[in-house]
């Protein structure tokens, strides 16, 4: 499946979390997310959990806390 994190596409395995996906995409950005320098926000704007599930064609930023 695909998700988009940060305008960028990752091709991601079905039933992944947040997490996975955001760990293919920067394992930097990752560690910033686990030590809450950053957060992982959908495109309404919402927080999303790192242990969330996807279902593909999902839309996710990273951004400061």
């Amino acid at each position: 499946m695909k998700v988009k994190v940060n305008k960028k596409t990752i091709e991601i395995f079905k039933g992944a979390q947040v997490k996975d996906v955001i760990r293919k995409y920067s394992l930097e950005e990752y560690k910033k997310i686990k030590n809450n320098e950053k957060l992982v926000n959908d495109q309404n704007g919402n927080i999303i959990m790192l242990n969330g599930e996807l279902s593909g064609n999902e839309e996710l930023f990273i951004v400061e806390k």
